[in-house]
């Protein structure tokens, strides 16, 4: 980064670089540990927990990855081009999954769900950039106007309001501002971020470029998480196409607004999904959260107004441009408006991406639109939104998907990644799999995220009551007292795992 807040290639401010910095960066991001050139190995949730897992479980942690996106098509391995492989596979396999939708509308299925959209002239014959090339002859006010009517809320896990986050920042005073599109999708079991930014990238680029001419940006940064290689290079081409025909760049389409993107590559820390820990990434620090207030749409990167906005939350917005507020309303429920991209991982009898309304019922959406357990199984629970999210058994399913009505009951959506957990898992083994993956990402700013997770992953090894009493009293305190959503959120469906799972009659065998 420069001093005037441009972004370098690489993404990091070229200032106070010495050999302690470095040791600090080294320590805190995976990727700069990573054996170069390996084939890596996803240890990802559908991995563990889909037939075939063993080449997943105990792996050297330098060729391993906690998830490579292809969920649906669990066990896979990540080569060093950047391809994707199942065990024992003979050909990479297609980066597309099976892409449905059952919203009367589809909105970020569109246009993959009939095939690959990164090529900018297919993706202006199916009407991408037009909503950019109409909003920058109107002024910023009316972009700020329709996404606040439309309700739409953020679709990285907190479902935080588009419009007023957008609204803040285009009101907070800075002589630069910043629109990020936050790719680092880290939460096992979801992979639509992935899919968006390979195979529908122009239509992120231009949520993006709307979010910079509403808020008055001028630079905009596409973060990509390290396990998506191809993704970031599909953005990087799509970039360099929408430079090329006017679309970004110093006279967006012929107008006086400038607007700049380069894309960043993460490093390896599934924490930075966190905006503050993004922005202290993007800074060239250790990714590490902070307390808030300040929020970044005040002070974010280097200080200045930031909005951190989640994929397809952006590629919602030019349909909502589009169309208009009151057909995004019509869509999903009340409080939870529009669609949103479930994930459906291999252990589901018809995985894949599939765009659904908010307010569809979870059964549903498990025993009907997924099919229930591949092959005829039975599931014992599904695990909704990552490590972070909530592990559901079938007596909790009878709930509506949708913000309101999961929060009321606990429940985390998170990206909207579901992981089939057929009968016969080992959960004991799923939850020490969670505290390891728990400890190994927390970023360390706080006591009891850094230390708990440590303990907690001891403890959940040793598998005797006394062990797990003490492990449900320390997940207690880990839950109250961590910083950020990561610490905070963990717990719950270890302790799930714990009180109702691990000694059931479908859990399979317990550690010995």
């Amino acid at each position: 980064m420069h001093r005037d807040g441009e972004v370098e290639a690489g993404g990091r401010r070229a200032i106070g670089e010495g050999p302690a910095r470095e040791r600090a960066l080294d320590s805190f991001f995976s990727e700069r540990r990573a054996r170069a050139g390996a084939m890596r190995i996803c240890r990802g949730t559908s991995c563990r927990v889909t037939p075939g897992r063993a080449a997943a479980a105990a792996v050297d942690p330098s060729v391993a990855i906690h998830c490579a996106g292809y969920c649906d098509r669990s066990p896979v391995l990540l080569h060093a081009d950047g391809s994707v492989w199942s065990h024992g596979g003979v050909a990479p396999l297609d980066p597309l999954p099976e892409i449905r939708s059952l919203s009367r509308r589809p909105i970020v299925t569109e246009r993959i769900a009939v095939g690959d959209h990164g090529e900018l002239a297919r993706a202006r014959a199916a009407g991408v950039w037009e909503m950019l090339e109409r909003a920058v002859r109107s002024e910023p006010a009316s972009l700020l106007r329709a996404l606040e009517a439309s309700g739409e809320r953020g679709r990285g896990g907190a479902g935080f309001p588009t419009g007023a986050k957008w609204r803040h920042a285009a009101g907070s005073p800075g002589a630069e501002k910043y629109a990020i599109a936050n790719g680092d999708e880290g939460d096992p079991g979801a992979f639509i971020d992935r899919v968006l930014l390979e195979s529908d990238p122009h239509a992120v680029l231009e949520g993006l470029a709307l979010c910079g001419y509403a808020i008055g940006a001028r630079h905009g940064i596409v973060y990509v998480r390290s396990e998506y290689p191809r993704a970031a290079e599909r953005v990087r081409r799509a970039i360099a196409e929408a430079r090329g025909a006017g679309l970004l760049g110093p006279s967006v389409a012929g107008s006086d607004f400038a607007f700049e993107v380069r894309v960043v590559l993460g490093e390896g820390s599934y924490v930075c999904g966190e905006e503050t820990a993004l922005i202290a990434a993007l800074e060239g620090r250790r990714g590490e959260v902070r307390v808030r207030p300040p929020y970044p749409t005040a002070q974010g990167l280097f200080g200045m107004p930031t909005v951190v906005n989640n994929v397809e939350t952006l590629a919602n917005v030019p349909w909502i441009v589009r169309h208009g507020p009151a057909a995004y309303r019509e869509l999903g429920t009340q409080a939870s408006s529009g669609t949103k991209a479930i994930c459906l991982n291999a252990g589901f009898a018809r995985p894949g991406v599939v765009e659904i309304e908010f307010g569809l019922p979870l059964r549903e959406l498990i025993e009907q639109v997924a099919g229930g357990a591949r092959a005829g199984g039975r599931l014992a629970a599904v695990a909704v939104g990552g490590p972070m999210g909530s592990v559901l058994l079938p007596d909790e399913w009878d709930v509506p998907v949708a913000y309101e009505s999961f929060r009321a009951r606990g429940i985390e959506l998170g990206h909207g990644g579901v992981v089939a957990l057929p009968e016969g898992t080992d959960f004991r083994a799923l939850a020490i799999d969670w505290l390891e993956f728990m400890a190994d990402e927390s970023c360390g700013k706080c006591v009891p995220c850094r230390v708990g997770s440590r303990r907690a992953h001891e403890l959940a090894g040793q598998d005797a009551d006394a062990a797990d009493a003490e492990l449900l009293a320390l997940l207690e305190v880990v839950s109250a007292s961590s910083l950020c959503a990561f610490g905070q959120s963990i717990p719950a469906p270890v302790r799930t795992i714990l009180t109702r799972l691990d000694r059931g009659a479908a859990t399979g065998a317990r550690r010995p």
